[in-house]
């Protein structure tokens, strides 16, 4: 389940342009970090901080004086946000009692006024102030410690006894940025959804709803593409459309002179070129026949007419009605129980009659008893048809190439072996309607087994 959704994610365009905006981001991101930290890191930003820093604490240390005053000390924390702790010879202050241990406070250096240059005047007894500073943070406080003359100064704002307010900073850019993320995923979605669209139009008209049309209600590139693919639909809707009057049209204007062929032998008194001609009109009849079903089965858009067959039932009638002269050359091997199928029962009834018509032509003349075997097995999944000739057999290459139109492994079309090559190939275009496969076994000298695999799940 996860790795379909993976692989489904995998391919989803949306999710690729989503995550080529995620990446934009984060090197946007990065990016603009790294620039901050390059600006603050210049020597003049750091010196200019880095002086009012220092002159802003000389300030306060004057007004706290050397040694620092308890009095001044209390005067700067009543008008000033912050508690004040002074330690050294003789003294221990705090303005609150609350003042954290100092073991609990990790004083470190700014780094940021790491090389700043501030020193003052000879004179000052704050001299190089800034390097005698240090920093920590403990409990959302911050904390400065200063060590001048044998005294510490440690000064903590805001109060102590002040709670400070909750900083949303962090969740807040978190919560934008997954706001924009989403919106940045439907905007995505919104703009490739006509190729979900397309996408369903092309697998609808492929399987032959020609009626279909890809809701247009674009005005981008998309919107083009849909209406250019709408327009290619109906150019082929039209095609094959003209396509099948050409071949109702051909079939009308053949099978009519035939007919009328037919009904003149009945007039002609002499037996042999009576039977002769009607041998040539039958075979004709038949090549039209395998013509206009090829064509059909060629196209995707050919629809099959399903319903529930007995396969066992459809090849011993078969066998009865159309081979009754050739009964004892055929040998059935069925199951005693039906074997359902959902097919079109009139196409699997022509390629049954092929196979055997194919593998009758080709049965050995020599007196060999083993005749035509014809096989109809259940496997659970699928329904096997399975035709095996005793004959001259073929070559594997031959064996390759025998379900491709027009192929014969003999150059020569005689009557004895057979007609224009349409056959094998007819079978091959109705198992593959079915959703199926046709195989082809063949030893020289040996035969011919043609299996034809059909699973219960037809194709429609």
């Amino acid at each position: 389940m996860i790795r379909r959704f993976l692989r489904r994610v995998a391919h989803s365009l949306s999710a690729r342009l989503l995550g080529i905006f995620l990446l934009t981001s984060l090197v946007y991101g990065f990016a603009s970090r790294y620039a901050v930290e390059l600006v603050l890191d210049t020597d003049y930003l750091r010196e200019m901080v880095g002086s009012h820093v220092s002159l802003h604490t000389t300030y306060f240390l004057r007004d706290l004086g050397i040694p620092p005053s308890i009095e001044r000390a209390r005067a700067i924390t009543a008008a000033n946000p912050l508690d004040i702790r002074l330690r050294g010879p003789d003294l221990d202050w705090a303005s609150s009692p609350d003042f954290p241990r100092q073991e609990l406070l990790d004083f470190q250096p700014s780094r940021f006024f790491a090389d700043v240059d501030t020193s003052f005047s000879d004179n000052s007894p704050q001299q190089g102030v800034l390097k005698r500073m240090s920093f920590a943070r403990y409990q959302d406080h911050s904390y400065v410690h200063i060590e001048l003359h044998g005294y510490e100064i440690m000064v903590v704002s805001p109060k102590i006894v002040v709670t400070p307010a909750p900083n949303w900073t962090t969740p807040l850019i978190g919560l934008i940025s997954i706001l924009v993320l989403a919106g940045c995923f439907f905007s995505v979605t919104w703009l490739i959804r006509p190729i979900e669209w397309i996408k369903e139009g092309a697998r609808r008209i492929g399987q032959g709803d020609l009626d279909y049309r890809i809701p247009a209600t674009r005005s981008d590139d998309l919107g083009e593409l849909t209406v250019d693919i709408n327009r290619m639909a109906d150019d082929v809707q039209g095609m094959l459309e003209a396509k099948q009057q050409m071949l109702l049209a051909i079939s009308h204007e053949l099978r009519s002179p035939l007919t009328r062929t037919k009904v003149a032998l009945e007039f002609i008194d002499d037996e042999v070129p009576r039977k002769s001609i009607q041998e040539d009109v039958e075979e004709m009849e038949r090549l039209i026949n395998d013509l206009l079903e090829s064509e059909r089965l060629n196209t995707r858009h050919s629809k099959l007419q399903l319903g529930p067959v007995d396969l066992t039932t459809l090849v011993r009638e078969l066998v009865g009605q159309e081979f009754l002269a050739e009964q004892a050359q055929l040998t059935i091997k069925a199951p005693d129980a039906p074997v359902p199928h959902e097919v079109d029962e009139t196409r699997i009834r022509l390629l049954v009659k092929n196979l055997i018509d194919n593998a009758l032509c080709y049965r050995r003349d020599d007196g060999d008893t083993d005749g035509v075997e014809i096989e109809v097995a259940d496997r659970g999944d699928e329904v096997v048809v399975r035709v095996t000739d005793h004959g001259p057999g073929m070559s594997p290459e031959d064996a390759a190439r025998a379900t491709e139109p027009f192929y014969r492994a003999d150059p020569a079309r005689c009557r004895d072996t057979g007609g224009i090559g349409l056959g094998l190939y007819l079978c091959r275009r109705i198992a593959e309607a079915h959703g199926g496969v046709l195989e082809i076994d063949s030893v020289l000298g040996q035969g011919t087994r043609v299996s034809v695999h059909l699973p219960r799940h037809a194709a429609a």
